[in-house]
């Protein structure tokens, strides 16, 4: 069905009767003895009435009402109609007011049923075609309300998911701010600062749908220095970012809630120091972005549902239509004799290649990637 989005129909059906009108007067003039300018009068007028005939059906007639069980058959009974008139129409025109010519009249009677068999073929043929092509048509109409009604679901589940997420770490950190007031009031002024700035920064980019790695690390090292302002010395973090990674496009505040994933379920019921491993690399043009956290299996786990890891998996498939894109992994390190064995929890998110071919309009998902920012599990 491909070629039927590129064809003429109008174009195609005047060459066809432009090759079968050339090939009519030529056999005329050399096997009926016709003089040209008789069998010129004979093609042009009779193949000019059937192209008003193609038009007619082309243009005034509606094939949308056809059922499909009867589509065949009252195509061939319009055709043959269609084929009747416009053989009156002919031989009206032709041998009463053209060619009042004895000789041409019985030519005419001797070639009426050819003419009206392949009149009707090329009409039958013309509706046919006109009828597919009108289905196409309607197909892609169809295709199309269904590819933006799909838009439209996604769009609201992203702004469904954005809803139910819990600013969290919006929640932790005035929290912070309100216990560091009293005994560490510059402390305390130093993280509305942050504070501040990291939320001027998700406002800025509400209408991005991609920007570089290194506007991405960026925000996460302002969210890092206020979490080290909550946490103290308790909290480490290494990082391990390959140079070309920095400026390759991916969703904004899409990284995030691994991080306070990992804070949260790294230094939460934990009293030592904590590092917390972030590596980025590229491999086969694919971007890779890879948290590590240590986490202690006996200790009280935290609250929450899941649902900020959740929450990317499915923002990720929305996005890229995969869900292999954020890969969640626990292992463990043996220790030493007298030491249990160290567990990690490991979290990893692909962007594809195709990344780039995320629409830029698209401010729901923007706004939902954006209000992302501040939440976790």
């Amino acid at each position: 069905m491909q070629f039927l989005r590129k064809i003429n129909l109008n174009l195609s059906a005047a060459s066809l009767l432009i090759v079968l009108s050339g090939l009519q007067a030529y056999w005329m003039v050399s096997a009926r003895g016709f003089p040209m300018r008789t069998a010129l009068f004979d093609v042009v007028g009779s193949y000019s009435l059937l192209y008003l005939c193609f038009l007619f059906i082309r243009y005034g007639l509606n094939h949308y009402f056809i059922s499909s069980r009867y589509n065949y058959l009252i195509l061939a009974v319009q055709s043959l109609i269609i084929a009747l008139a416009w053989m009156y129409s002919c031989e009206w025109t032709l041998l009463y007011l053209l060619l009042n010519d004895p000789h041409y009249a019985e030519f005419w009677e001797l070639s009426w049923a050819v003419r009206m068999v392949l009149g009707w073929v090329l009409l039958y043929d013309f509706c046919l075609f006109n009828l597919i092509l009108h289905k196409n048509q309607k197909i892609q109409q169809e295709q199309s309300v269904h590819q933006h009604t799909e838009q439209l679901r996604k769009e609201a589940e992203l702004f469904m998911l954005r809803q139910q997420l819990q600013p969290h770490f919006l929640f932790n950190s005035l929290n912070s701010i309100n216990a560091l007031i009293g005994r560490e009031p510059q402390l305390a002024r130093t993280m509305v600062q942050q504070l501040s700035e990291y939320l001027r920064h998700t406002l800025k980019k509400e209408d991005e749908a991609l920007i570089s790695f290194q506007e991405e690390i960026d925000d996460l090292h302002i969210y890092l220095n206020i979490e080290q302002i909550r946490f103290g010395h308790r909290l480490k973090v290494s990082e391990a970012i390959e140079e070309e990674c920095l400026q390759h496009k991916i969703p904004p505040f899409l990284l995030q809630p691994l991080i306070e994933n990992a804070i949260k379920y790294g230094l939460y019921g934990t009293l030592g120091e904590v590092t917390i491993n972030i590596t980025a690399y590229l491999n086969g043009g694919k971007f890779f972005f890879k948290i590590v956290n240590p986490y202690d299996p006996h200790a009280v786990a935290a609250k929450g549902t899941g649902f900020g890891l959740e929450s990317v998996k499915r923002r990720l498939y929305l996005l890229f239509g995969r869900n292999d894109l954020l890969e969640l992994q626990r292992h463990q390190i043996a220790g030493t004799a007298a030491d249990d064995p160290q567990h990690y929890f490991t979290a990893v998110i692909q962007i594809p290649r195709q990344v780039a071919t995320i629409s830029t309009t698209e401010n729901p998902v923007n706004n939902d990637l954006q209000n992302t920012q501040s939440h976790t599990d």
